[in-house]
């Protein structure tokens, strides 16, 4: 089988949304171009889980499989391009030859990704957090603070705050 005829990619612009919490996402994705974001809304503040910039993947990968409502949204923060994987193409994927080993590696890059977010939410401090962001995340520097501070656990007066300190450490 082919799986070429069966890819399409969506245009979502800065500030639409991807899919909302409690949707039923039909699909999962990877960013093409540009850059989304993945949050949950707790007592009316935004806490923003991760960032998908081009090549990444994209989704409520549980609310997909399950067919049960997404626990988070997902909002582009500039123009962006994702590549949608539906029911259809997961099923082509796992047809092919390499597509079981595709899925894994997909699979296994998310559970890593929120293992990774998670430890570091309990280990390290806000400015460790920052200093592996801007080390890891060259491509993420010019995204809005307020984004940034609530992806880090910190208020946005406080990651200016923390940005200052660093700096004068620099100096």
């Amino acid at each position: 089988m082919r799986i070429e005829p069966l890819l399409k990619s969506k245009t979502i612009y800065k500030g639409e949304f991807l899919f909302r919490e409690n949707d039923i996402c039909e699909f999962v994705g990877i960013t093409l171009k540009g850059c989304l974001r993945t949050f949950l809304i707790k007592g009316g503040k935004e806490f923003t889980l991760f960032f998908h910039p081009k090549h990444r993947p994209v989704g409520d990968y549980e609310s997909f499989r399950k067919q049960k409502p997404a626990c988070f949204s997902c909002q582009a923060i500039e123009d962006s391009e994702v590549l949608i994987v539906n029911h259809q193409v997961l099923s082509a994927f796992e047809e092919l030859p390499d597509g079981q080993k595709f899925l894994r590696l997909h699979a296994e890059y998310l559970a890593f990704m929120l293992r990774d977010k998670l430890l570091s939410l309990f280990r390290d401090s806000p400015e460790q957090r920052y200093l592996d962001f801007v080390q890891t995340e060259p491509e993420l520097q010019g995204i809005p603070q307020y984004y940034l501070a609530s992806y880090l656990g910190i208020e946005p007066e406080s990651l200016s705050r923390l940005k200052r300190r660093i700096y004068q450490k620099k100096s």
